[in-house]
């Protein structure tokens, strides 16, 4: 009996728990996707607690109920724990740019083992496959049972591996933490869901499951805080840290350089076609970045500088590496603005310099010294 009540007692704080970080996402302002696919994993594993709550008490015996009763009591928890991995496959899917899973045909497509979990369910209904419930309500577990676990966990590893991937090989700086803790987050249910089996009555998977949610809120917020909100890169004070981070510590045969880009009469953009067309600019070039720099030999750090100016950090082997990257970035500028149909013509001027080691200077210094060089480039055209 204590040891039922310990652990309704450990569901219900990990409710109040949820419903305040709850509270906290739906006041506030970012209505993204996957932020309310956030909100939604959020009140389904506190749903999940509420029932899990109800069925040890009539596990343990504390209240007794007929077969049907218990059955009902007993998939109410699995399709709550079910529903959230499979809201989580889609978060991942759309943070990490893949919003084709909203389409009717992929959603379909991904929700299949989804369906055969219910079709599962169903089943057990009328055998003892799934569930064995003895007349005082008591249940052993059928064959199908490990057939229905491995359904939300196929869906929670396949989240993990996906992340840990991108983690490892994305060319966005601010993502790696994210894509770490997305990939971190599928890993503790899932320990505690087994060890959560063999130990009934310890309260293991409410904290992991809350410990998990707390990371990934906590690291999808800093992420928030890190990017520029108009062009969805690096924003100044992620750079400063990244950059202070970087002149601590030499990579092998590979120099340290800061690159800032100018856009060529971004005020008369602004003056002439307005405000609007000056952000789009802004955008254009920032995908001109990223796609220009998505080698991963020339691991780049992009980032808005501020107004119309941009900071690109990268290790290269010399020189001429760089000015192959600056070259490719005016490129791609000048093609992506041609394929966007803008009345205007979009340019950008691009100066860097080499941070030296044996003689180290502040970031102010690095930038000027890159500003020197943007300015010759300006001068000579």
């Amino acid at each position: 009996m204590t040891d039922c009540l310990g652990y309704v007692l450990a569901n219900i704080a990990c409710i109040v728990f949820l419903c305040i970080v709850l509270f906290t996402l739906e006041k506030g302002i970012d209505k993204q996707v996957s932020t309310l696919f956030l909100a939604r994993i959020m009140m389904l594993l506190i749903g999940y607690f509420a029932s899990d709550s109800v069925w040890i008490l009539f596990e343990c015996g504390v209240f007794q109920c007929g077969k049907t009763v218990m059955y009902v009591l007993t998939i109410i928890p699995y399709v709550c724990l079910l529903t959230t991995a499979w809201f989580w496959y889609i978060y991942c899917d759309i943070v990490q740019g893949n919003t084709k899973i909203l389409t009717w045909l992929n959603f379909f497509i991904h929700a299949l083992p989804f369906g055969a979990a219910i079709i599962i369910l169903v089943i057990g209904m009328f055998t003892d496959y799934l569930f064995i419930i003895d007349d005082n309500g008591f249940l052993e577990y059928g064959f199908l049972y490990a057939v229905l676990l491995s359904i939300p966990f196929g869906y929670l590893l396949s989240c993990s591996v996906k992340s840990f991937y991108r983690a490892f090989t994305s060319n966005k700086y601010y993502d790696h933490s994210l894509y770490i803790a997305m990939g971190v987050f599928p890993i503790t249910p899932m320990v505690c869901g087994v060890l959560q089996a063999f130990f009934l009555t310890v309260p293991i998977m409410c904290y992991g499951a809350t410990a998990a949610v707390l990371l990934l809120y906590l690291t999808a917020t800093e992420n928030r805080i890190s990017k520029d909100s108009l062009t969805n890169i690096n924003n100044r004070q992620e750079m400063n840290r990244y950059l202070t981070q970087k002149m601590k510590s030499r990579t092998p045969k590979l120099d340290l350089y800061l690159m800032i880009l100018d856009v060529d009469h971004f005020k008369g953009i602004n003056d002439r076609y307005g405000h609007v067309e000056g952000d789009r600019a802004l955008v254009t070039v920032a995908k001109a970045l990223e796609i220009s720099c998505q080698d991963a030999k020339n691991r780049a750090f992009l980032s808005r500088f501020g107004g119309d100016e941009f900071i690109v950090v990268l290790e290269a082997e010399n020189e001429q590496q760089v000015n192959e990257i600056a070259e490719l970035i005016r490129e791609n500028i000048t093609k992506l603005n041609e394929e966007s149909g803008a009345a205007f013509k979009l340019e950008a001027c691009i100066g860097y310099a080499r941070y030296d080691f044996d003689n180290p200077v502040t970031i102010p210094q690095l930038i000027a010294q890159a500003d020197e060089k943007l300015y010759e480039m300006k001068k000579n055209r």
